[in-house]
């Protein structure tokens, strides 16, 4: 079966690779343990200081100054499944990529019944490649993208209607081994290696409303442009390439309910990869995700359950209307399904609050997730002579625990 170099080189690296902590996209569905043990909403409920993760206009309706310090342990299980890559047969992997520690701190400073402000680290997404082993050697993918943000909540509030500024500080970190060098038609040892950090800036924007327990929430956040240059090539074209990496823009809308301590919340969001520099070049899709939350909460403790959808953004509709867009498609699709198999698409959570004092709260939340995508490329003998179809499964399970201790004052 005859095969182009850029074919024989994607091929080589479909054989190594896994995720860090990809969910929705690359995105978590959640930040801070009430938000995650509800299914990741958080848009239109007041969850104490871990709002400023998630709407900053809530942070208007809190009653005291409060803090939370948290983390999340996100244990990733990625493996691939390749038949016919070569010839007859398969070849299975696992990633052996390490459990990853998430941080989640913020603050909320109640000024008056008008004005609050507040602080939040926390971090918003990443993903990561690592399926070498002692026989690869050096040349397996051992990718990892790292993504930390610093916001400033702030919020103006009267009436029950409120709004939010958080103007964003984000880090990222990008490693990688010889992967989009390759795609972009450079050779292994022209393919970009080593670490790149970056410092980029964006905001967001929220509203919300309270009525008769009704709570309405809209929120935005822009998108935030990374620069790798040392590091990043995500042309598909050799001799057109770009550095930039977005964290993608999203655009958010939810709705709560409380009645007797009973609370119900669903979030819609879009996370916009198919126009972030990076993504696009690699034909992901928007991500569209729903989540629906409960909780029950008495006076000394809470119960959360939660469920969250948002289907894998990758392309797995392979062109092959011609050599030129078979080749290109194949390493999009082959490309992302082997180096960021963002393929989990259902999340099944549940968490809970044991209130100690008046000033001290401890939260927790489980998170179960996953998913799966496959793509077929129908490789070519010569012009116009079907071959074999090569078929990459990507499956992608996660769990994930979150702990968060707050104190109010």
């Amino acid at each position: 079966m005859k095969k182009t170099i850029k074919l024989a080189l994607v091929a080589s690296l479909v054989l190594g690779a896994t995720t860090a902590f990809a969910t929705n996209g690359t995105s978590l569905i959640g930040f801070g343990a009430k938000s995650r043990g509800m299914g990741g909403t958080g848009i239109a409920q007041f969850q104490g200081a871990e709002s400023g993760f998630n709407n900053p206009a809530l942070i208007g309706y809190a009653k005291t100054n409060e803090a939370s310090i948290g983390g999340t342990y996100f244990a990733p299980d990625v493996s691939i499944d390749i038949k016919n890559l070569f010839g007859p047969g398969s070849e299975s992997k696992s990633s052996s990529a390490s459990a990853s520690m998430i941080p989640a701190i913020s603050t909320i400073d109640k000024v008056n019944d008008n004005f609050a402000w507040g602080l939040a680290l926390y971090g918003v997404g990443g993903m990561g490649v690592d399926y070498r082993s002692k026989a690869d050697g050096n040349d397996m993918p051992n990718d990892n993208l790292l993504l930390m943000r610093f916001a400033l909540p702030l919020s103006y509030t009267t009436s029950g209607f409120s709004i939010g500024l958080s103007p964003v500080v984000e880090y990222g970190a990008l490693s990688m081994n010889n992967f989009f060098g390759s795609l972009g038609g450079a050779t292994s040892d022209q393919a970009p290696n080593g670490v790149t950090t970056d410092i980029a800036y964006g905001f967001e924007l929220g509203a919300a409303y309270q009525i008769a327990g009704v709570t309405l929430g809209l929120d935005y956040k822009s998108a935030v442009t990374h620069n790798f240059e040392n590091t990043f090539n995500s042309s598909m074209t050799p001799g057109e390439t770009q550095s930039k990496l977005d964290t993608p823009q999203v655009i958010g809308a939810g709705i709560s309910y409380e009645i007797a301590g009973n609370t119900i919340a669903f979030d819609y969001k879009n996370i916009a990869y198919s126009s972030a520099k990076g993504f696009e070049d690699f034909g992901w899709d928007d991500v569209n995700t729903f989540a629906l939350g409960y909780e029950y909460a008495a006076e000394t403790w809470a119960v959360r359950l939660g469920y969250n959808y948002g289907a894998q953004p990758l392309p797995t509709d392979l062109d092959t209307s011609s050599a030129q867009t078979m080749n290109t498609t194949f390493a999009q699709s082959f490309g992302s399904l082997a180096a960021f198999p963002a393929v989990t698409e259902s999340h099944y959570t549940i968490g809970g609050t044991y209130v100690f004092s008046k000033m001290v709260s401890l939260d927790a939340a489980f998170v179960y997730g996953t998913g799966s995508a496959k793509a077929d490329y129908s490789a070519f003998a010569g012009p116009g002579t079907p071959s074999d179809t090569i078929t990459v499964e990507a499956t992608n399970d996660q769990t994930s625990l979150t702990v968060a201790v707050n104190y109010n004052f």
